[in-house]
């Protein structure tokens, strides 16, 4: 299958490049900046050709997407470019409505002109839901949105521009609204890894064991993000074209959980303060999804132990952390 991802380089799209190469697809990517492909460095490595197939394209300009589309002309399209860490959305909202909004709008011209037949999957987010009521829980795709930060308000117009698209254009377009996912090669100001990092550093004697926190009693739904790319996959193999399937684990996890798993494997104790500056406006106290159709339609359930995806987590930062020192001292 010949392949496009929009943000190849970015924390999933490198993980879905991953899984496609090594099935033996053929993938082409986009990137922002040419700075990108510092992050494939790995990937191109293995697999050479990926570093030719390489296009350095703002997804908001419809001349630079529409000639990446026609020069490729994919059989599918993964969509995942993104403005996607929620306090810089709220810092710069335009910019998001910009990127998510727009650049999804040029994507599905381009598509309409040069690949009508491309399977596209739009990567949206479970954010959009918002304020979930109890009685929605676990969350089905038939909840309303109810969007509570610009991040979720730019991925629910997101998914209603390609609804549009699908059933008013008759592309063939599949919607995804992925819930939080970690894993290895995730940004150092999500959650997960930056729980991660104070930990290490209070394991290395540079921290005091004292951690930055938001509010921990607020319940999120986490999955493995090698589990959500194989997700992605298997609804753009399998996923009925105008319909859309939440990729979650469908457990809710208390973000203090998560951080006390986190301190069992770094192997420290830490006390806990609230910094202002970490908490949001609104917040739903519990965003848990349901992934029953993902499941009924393709049969993709999650293959990684919670555990063993913050492991790898703890992992990653601690060999960037090694990687920092050494660059350090010499």
């Amino acid at each position: 299958m010949r392949c496009l991802i929009t943000g190849i380089s970015g924390f999933a799209g490198h993980h879905l490049a991953a899984l496609l190469l090594a099935r033996g697809d053929e993938v082409h990517g986009t990137l922002h900046t040419g700075g990108g492909a510092l992050r494939l460095r790995a990937l191109t490595a293995r697999y050479p050709l990926l570093a030719q197939r390489l296009h350095v394209v703002d997804v908001a300009d419809a001349t630079a997407v529409d000639a990446v589309v026609a020069a490729v002309r994919p059989e599918a399209i993964f969509h995942l470019a993104a403005v996607s860490f929620v306090p810089q959305t709220v810092h710069d909202p335009a910019a998001a409505l910009q990127v998510n909004v727009l650049g999804a709008l040029r994507v599905f011209d381009a598509v309409q002109r040069h690949a009508p037949r491309c399977r596209v999957l739009v990567a949206g987010s479970g954010d959009a839901y918002g304020a979930v009521q109890p009685e929605d829980l676990p969350v089905r795709e038939t909840c309303p949105f109810r969007p509570l930060n610009p991040y979720a308000a730019s991925k629910a117009a997101l998914d209603l521009v390609a609804y549009q698209w699908a059933h008013g254009a008759g592309l063939e377009i599949v919607r995804v609204r992925a819930f939080n996912h970690t894993g290895a090669g995730q940004r150092s100001d999500f959650i997960c890894p930056n729980f991660a990092r104070q930990l290490l550093e209070v394991a290395r004697g540079s921290r005091a064991p004292v951690l930055s926190v938001g509010d921990l009693d607020v319940v999120r739904d986490f999955s493995d993000v090698r589990d959500v790319v194989a997700a992605y996959v298997a609804i753009a193999e399998q996923g009925v074209a105008g319909e859309v399937y939440n990729v979650c684990s469908g457990v809710g996890r208390s973000i203090r959980s998560v951080l006390d798993t986190l301190s069992e494997i770094v192997g420290v104790q830490v006390r806990t303060e609230v910094a202002p500056e970490r908490l949001r406006r609104a917040s739903a106290p519990a965003l848990v999804g349901s992934a029953t159709k993902l499941h009924s339609a393709t049969g993709w359930t999650p293959r990684y132990a919670w555990r063993d995806t913050l492991t790898a987590v703890v992992d990653d930062c601690r060999r960037s952390m090694t990687t920092a020192s050494s660059s350090a001292d010499t």
